[in-house]
This record gives C-alpha cells, structure tokens and sequence, in this order.
C-alpha cells in the first residue's frame, strides 16, 4: 500500500513510533519527506500574500487615531515596514543556518532547547494561530457573502467561513507546487486591489481635492504612550513576515531565496501600505478614515462610484484574505509538523503523505481548532487575539536574542546569510520596549497573557518528560490516532 502516511525520513527527530512494527507501515518502501518545491516566485507570493490580509482593506485607521496625524502617520507606516523588513532579514541568518520546517519553533528548539520551544507551541498552535485562523475566514466569509444578499442571516458567515477552511486548508494539502500557484494568482489581486485604491485617489488630487493632506503635520497627538500605540498596530498590520521561515525544508536554493525573496516581498508590502494610505487620507476626511468600518469601500466610492465601492473592491479582499490564510494555514501546519516530529504533540501529526509530500493531519488540526472557535461568541474570539497579540514579541525578541547567543556559542556553524550583529541587538532592545508597555497600559490583560504561556510548563513536565500518569493509555491513544490518520487521509492503491 504505497500510499499510506509514513513517518518522516528525512530531517531527524527524536521521536520513536509504536507503529513502526504494523503491516500498514512497513509495506511502505520509500520513505517520504518533505520536497525543495518552492521557487524564488512563489517565496515572493508566499510573503506578500501572507502579510497584506484584510486589515489595510477594512480598518487601516488605529494609527491615524492614536497620532491624529497625516504625515507622522506615514512615517510611523514607513517605520514599521522598515522594522518588519529588518526582523525578516535577521531572522533570515537563524532560516538559512537552520533550515527547518518549524520556522521560529525550530529556532527556539535548538538555541534554548524543548521546554521553551513547547511554550511556544503550545501559545501559538493551540490558543492564538486558531483563534487567528478563525477571525480571517470570518473576515472572508462576510466579504464573500455580501456580494450575494444585502441582508444575511448571522449563521450564514460562519458556514461560509467554515467551508473556506475546508476549501484552503485543501489547497495546501494537495501539495506545495500546487498551493505556490494559488499563492502568486491571489498576490496579483491584492496587488491590483491596492492599485484600484491607488488610481481612486490619484484621480481624486487630479481634479484638485488636496485639503485632507494640505498639511501634513497639522495637529499632531504624538506622545510615547501614543507612539508605542501606533507602532504597535503598525506591527500587527504586517504579521507574517515569518510565514516564509516554516518553508526551510522546502525552499529551492534557500541560502540566496530566502534573503532575497524578504527583501523583494516586503519592499513591495511596505510601498503598497504606504501608497494606500496616502490614497485614504486623500480621499476620506479624518473622522471618516477613524470611523469607517470598511475603510477601502468608503474611499473608492468617493472617487469611483458604487460599482467598485460596493462590488469590485468587497471581490478583492475576498481574494486577498484567501491568500493570507492559505499562507497561514501553511505556517501552522509546519510548526505542528515539526513539534509532533520532536514530540511535543501526538505522534500521527507528523505523518507525510508519500505522494504529494504534505503533512496532512499537522495541516488539518489547527483548521479543527479554528473551525470550533468559530462558533464561540466573535467578541471571545476578537478579545483572545487582542490578549495574545504581546506574545508574539516574547519569541521574537528571543530569536534576535538567540542570534547573538549562537554567535558566540557556535561561531563555527555554517550560516549562508549573516547579518550585521547591531541588527538583532537594536530589535531585542525594541521587543523588550513593545512587551513593557502593554504592563503598563494593560497590567491584567497582561499577566492573563503570561499566565496562558506559563500554564505550559507543569503539561509539558507530567505529559512530555514525565509521562506519570496513564502511560500506556496516551500511547494506545496516539497509535489509534495515527491509525484514524492514516485511513482517513491517505489515498490507496
């Protein structure tokens, strides 16, 4: 039965099956791993599809809100692609040195070994990566149902939203090549979203409507609270820039892609950002950009007519919201991977497909998680992501941290990319700054947030090391599991 999901044969991990004595298993001859698939292109596509969601579309006003400012705005816009652009390529030495399918997991899991890599799944696989997931494909469920009926019922987004799960988490697991080429389709769309926006507003000044962004610095509100708040939601808007690093293992020529491909993707994130902005506060008033809920509608109706506003522009970030979560569903899917491979989660969901190479069930379990979190009141859900957004700067400032602890631990090791040693220094002082403030700001929330990521540790002590209770339970758990995986998701011959 050649196509039975198999264990992984090729990046090693510590983990030993109980299955590697069945039938099932040994009647494969080949074992699979995951294949170099992806192309300097689709490395491209994969960033700026995975960055540009629907939040530049539908609500790019918590800046101007926080600064009250055209042209501090901006530059807080600018700044921002600037910092993402630069973490990306200090992340790039960590990707090329240690070419993992886990991404930021894997990093963590060989400079500061497996409980801190635990407490970073377990935060990000099981609480926050769902809960996100969740929130995307309600996103594009409403956007997607409002180009069909004025007035639908509420139950509609949510089974609208659960088929788009369904639907991309299919496209990543037909396999790599084939979820590449979704990925550069819908990143021309977003592209030419942007550029309708682009052109709304270009018109717009043609005709001599320049009073919204006269002066660029009249009336600004910049304090440091201000400031951190700005930057902070400016970060946020380009969360993704990683999604590229959980491609390690299945990236073409790795050591020049990945460098190059971060520098092309994000310099095209950050002027389309920048673009559309200034296309926005050409087109809307301040209190109409701050209080609009769908910010792209609003200003290309202005300039356009109702046809774009309400048909064309709805269409494409319906598209670009299927990019982001096909990238997203791909990063989380290789940090379940490669957790379950060092086994830090259940055995089955590190079973590859031999045919196709993808690691299905590691694919389809935080689609499960979100797909049941969609069905928890959407305020819950908003409010999980708003408390463990911070989170993210834990692990971050970690990886720019652990930069220079391998510079000096490891200074032999092999890195293609390196990168000025300043770089990661500056952005370790800058997530230590981003994760002070919400203590400061927001001491319960914030300590809710900490106590989420400790509650890690006393599990991965009595289930992982420890293993105390119910042994041969868990084990006979996981065996029928992997068993379920491979019937269920395999294809026989």
């Amino acid at each position: 039965m050649d196509n039975t999901f198999v264990e992984d044969g090729g990046h090693a991990g510590n983990i030993q099956t109980e299955l590697e004595s069945t039938p099932l298993l040994r009647s494969t001859s080949v074992k699979p791993k995951l294949q170099r698939q992806i192309t300097l292109t689709g490395a491209i596509a994969m960033t700026v599809s995975t960055v540009i969601g629907s939040g530049i579309f539908v609500s790019p006003n918590g800046i101007v809100k926080e600064v009250n400012s055209v042209g501090v705005s901006l530059l807080i816009w600018l700044g921002c692609g600037l910092a993402a652009c630069a973490a990306a390529l200090c992340i790039c030495e960590l990707g090329t040195a240690i070419p993992s399918a886990g991404g930021i997991y894997s990093f963590i899991l060989r400079i500061y070994g497996k409980l801190p890599a635990f407490m970073f799944i377990w935060t990000f696989d099981l609480i926050s990566n769902p809960a996100g997931l969740a929130i995307i494909h309600l996103t594009l469920a409403k956007y997607f149902v409002v180009l069909i009926t004025d007035d639908p019922p509420d139950w509609a987004h949510k089974v609208c939203a659960v088929g788009f799960i369904v639907c991309l988490c299919a496209v990543n697991c037909i396999g790599v090549r084939f979820m590449s080429h979704v990925q550069t389709f819908l990143m021309f769309f977003k592209l030419l979203a942007i550029l309708v926006i682009v052109i709304a507003g270009s018109i717009y000044l043609g005709e001599g409507n320049t009073g919204y962004i006269e002066h660029f610095f009249t009336n600004s509100t910049l304090t440091p609270t201000s400031f951190t708040n700005a930057f902070y939601t400016g970060l946020w808007a380009y969360n993704g820039w990683d999604a590229l690093f959980h491609a390690g293992e299945e990236m073409e020529n790795m050591a020049t892609t990945l460098p190059l491909a971060i520098k092309i993707g994000m310099s095209i994130v950050t002027l389309a950002y920048l673009l559309a902005n200034i296309a926005y506060m050409s087109l809307l008033s301040p209190f109409d950009l701050i209080n609009s809920k769908a910010v792209a509608e609003a200003a290309v109706t202005v300039s356009l007519g109702k046809v774009y506003g309400n048909i064309i522009i709805p269409l494409f970030v319906a598209l670009s919201c299927m990019g982001a979560s096909t990238g997203s569903i791909f990063m989380v899917g290789r940090q379940v991977f490669a957790a379950a491979r060092e086994g830090h989660f259940p055995h089955f969901l590190s079973l590859l497909h031999p045919k196709r190479n993808t690691p299905i069930p590691a694919l389809v379990f935080p689609c499960v998680i979100a797909v049941l979190l969609l069905f928890l009141p959407t305020s819950g859900i908003e409010k999980l992501i708003h408390l463990s957004q911070f989170t993210m700067w834990i692990f971050y400032g970690a990886c720019f941290a652990g930069i220079i602890v391998l510079r000096v631990r490891e200074p032999d090791l092999h890195r293609p990319y390196k990168t000025w040693i300043a770089v990661p220094a500056i952005l370790t002082l800058l997530s230590i700054y981003l994760l002070v403030t919400p203590f400061i700001k927001q001491p319960i929330a914030s300590v809710v947030v900490v106590l989420i990521v400790l509650a890690s540790i006393p599990v991965y002590f009595l289930v992982i090391v420890r293993s105390c209770f119910a042994e041969q339970q868990l084990k006979a758990v996981s065996g029928f599991l992997s068993r379920i995986a491979q019937a269920v998701c395999c294809v026989t011959s």
